[in-house]
């Protein structure tokens, strides 16, 4: 098997390599995996390694491969990334990740910003509630609608114009998405059913993922985006990339929820058409409704009441991204 060590980072005295196998799962294996070489003469202390009471900026230690590749295939062959996958994203299956109610709702906030000064257009924030249909072994179907309000970096409160154009909040009734187990081990996803028109319409891509310890599943979903924009919207095409990126504990330990990182760069109407909005995005899962931050949960009760909870079925789904019914 051919292995490459391509990066070594050093963090608080502690050493990460990572470690490329060909295969789309690979991992980060701490020093304390390592074999070292000499003894120090002080223990670690305050997130420093010292060598004859010196600071030492490496761990001097050796590798063993077939240790790696023993340990990475047994901490592949106990945790299935689709089945956890389906549980951490929309709460399937049973026993601790499974959803406690009729879907599970991902929660956060951020900022968006101008490409390439840094400066914050808008504050950002908002949910997604989801709930997942298992079609067989293969083959997930997700359900869900997701609401993002734009708020003033300054004042807080949700913006309703921008240099005299109005804002309103990203608003999906709908959505429908299907996910299916690569033969590789990867995940390949399809949108079905959503108000921007995306099915069919996306480069085929895969969800990976690989681990960082035994107890640390990293999961990534690359998106590419470039559709023609209606000509109420100003047309023209409407182009982005993003990347989300979720960390989750494959035992789902109540004190540790999975959370997700959204980036992204492309068109955010009315703040940027041309492709150059900068948008960050970190938040975490949630099991109920009431869980939602108050400010969340107050405009969904006045002006968005169907958002606390998913779509019941795919037909409303498909109507309601096909926009004849709310």
């Amino acid at each position: 098997m051919h292995i490459t060590i391509s990066a070594t980072a050093i963090y608080g005295g502690i050493v990460l390599l990572l470690i490329r196998e060909g295969s789309f799962v690979t991992a980060f294996t701490p020093v304390h995996n390592l074999v070292p070489q000499q003894k120090t003469a002080q223990s670690y202390t305050n997130g420093e390694s010292y060598t004859n009471g010196e600071p030492s900026p490496f761990a001097k230690c050796s590798w063993d491969p077939h240790h790696h590749q023993q340990q990475q295939q047994s901490t592949v062959q106990s945790h299935d990334p689709f089945e956890i996958w389906g549980k951490m994203r929309l709460g399937l299956g049973d026993g601790p990740g499974s959803a406690k109610t009729d879907g599970v709702f991902w929660v956060g906030g951020g900022s968006l910003y101008e490409a390439y000064s840094g400066n914050i257009l808008a504050i950002f924030e908002g949910f997604d509630i989801g709930k997942g249909i298992q079609i067989n072994d293969n083959h997930i179907r997700q359900l869900s609608r997701k609401i993002f309000w734009f708020r003033d970096p300054i004042t807080g409160e949700i913006m309703t114009e921008y240099n005299g154009k109005p804002v309103k909040p990203i608003v999906y009734d709908s959505q429908m998405i299907d996910y299916h187990r690569g033969e590789d081990g990867s995940i390949t996803y399809s949108v079905e059913a959503s108000l921007r028109l995306l099915k069919d319409q996306l480069p085929k891509m895969k969800i990976t993922s690989q681990f960082a310890g035994p107890n640390q599943m990293l999961i990534n979903i690359p998106v590419f985006l470039d559709v023609p924009m209606p000509e109420e919207m100003g047309g023209g095409q409407y182009r982005a990339w993003e990347f989300y990126d979720y960390n989750v504990d494959p035992t789902f330990p109540d004190e540790r929820p999975p959370t997700a990182v959204w980036c992204r760069q492309g068109t955010v109407p009315p703040f940027n058409n041309d492709s150059q909005a900068v948008l960050r995005f970190s938040g975490h899962r949630v099991d109920s409704y009431d869980e939602l931050p108050e400010r969340m949960r107050k405009e969904v009760e006045c002006t968005y009441p169907h958002f606390n909870a998913p779509p019941k079925d795919e037909k409303e789904a498909l109507e309601q991204a096909d926009g004849r019914k709310r």
